[in-house]
């Protein structure tokens, strides 16, 4: 398989990956990782390979396989190795109520969890919390076996950790922050350093974003000319979406490359907006 853009820093070195920290991510969108050297805490190496549309939910097992086949960075030791496999079906449970034997109970209390989906945690430390969440368990299993304890993310932690950990104490500032999937997209609400929503939502039809994002402004009360929304993550449509939400709200942004790093000159290339959530594990770890 011929990755769409691929690149490795003159300053990687194979002989050390074991020093070094590897993220992945694979959705219907694509599979896509990078290196991060946490010594000079320094993005050095980068690959996307980009799916067709046709691609379905069942093929990603087959070629998550094919990758790791294929490719002799993926099959380097790493100090440690994140995973990001976007899901819908997630919640939030405050540190004070979750255990980590009832995580099942809580999540299909709140969605009709596929039988054959596995259960995982993530701690949110800023936001105190934790994330529960499932994937497809063929998906699961075959990163368990690739590499040696895995940690397993959903986009919820890295689209709020992030934001929370640059936040300057009594800034005020609201933010919303939109991550689109190619069938339906998450909503991120941060107000006074406080994490105040989490939510997905499908997009079946055309308007159903621009439905669903002004929703969440008139529920939760949002100035559409105060509130900052960002948008990141990968849909054909993004740059008609990001207009669209420029009729409505004043401060529409594209982030770029998460800040918290340095990286590479090769990176460059990289459409930030795109590959946040993947650039920005590493930061939500202790």
């Amino acid at each position: 398989m011929v990755p769409d853009l691929s690149f490795v820093d003159e300053t990687f070195d194979a002989n050390i990956s074991s020093s070094y920290f590897l993220s992945i991510q694979v959705c219907l969108d694509g599979f896509s990782f990078s290196t991060l050297d946490p010594v000079r805490n320094k993005y050095i190496q980068f690959r996307h390979y980009a799916f067709k549309n046709s691609v379905k939910k069942k093929e990603l097992p087959q070629l998550t396989d094919q990758l790791f086949n294929e490719s002799e960075l993926l099959n380097l030791p790493f100090r440690r190795v994140f995973i990001l496999i976007p899901t819908r079906y997630s919640t939030i449970v405050p540190s004070g109520l979750f255990k980590p034997e009832e995580a099942s109970q809580w999540l299909h209390f709140t969605h009709q969890v596929p039988e054959n989906y596995q259960v995982s945690y993530t701690q949110m430390k800023l936001s105190d919390g934790w994330n529960v969440f499932a994937i497809p368990s063929d998906l699961h299993s075959i990163f368990q076996r690739q590499f040696p304890g895995p940690i397993f993310f959903q986009q919820y932690v890295p689209m709020t950790e992030t934001k929370l950990a640059i936040s300057r104490p009594g800034a005020s500032k609201t933010q919303l922050i939109i991550n689109l999937q190619r069938d339906y997209f998450d909503v991120v609400v941060i107000e006074n350093n406080n994490l105040k929503l989490c939510n997905s939502f499908l997009i079946k039809g055309e308007n159903d974003l621009i439905y669903y994002t002004l929703f969440v402004f008139d529920q939760l009360q949002l100035s559409p000319i105060k509130t900052e929304l960002q948008i990141t993550g990968h849909h054909p449509d993004f740059n008609t979406i990001k207009k669209t939400l420029e009729k409505y709200i004043k401060h529409v942004k594209q982030p770029g490359l998460p800040s918290g790093f340095q990286y590479s000159y090769l990176f460059k290339e990289v459409p930030g907006h795109q590959f946040h959530n993947l650039l920005s594990m590493a930061s939500c770890v202790s």
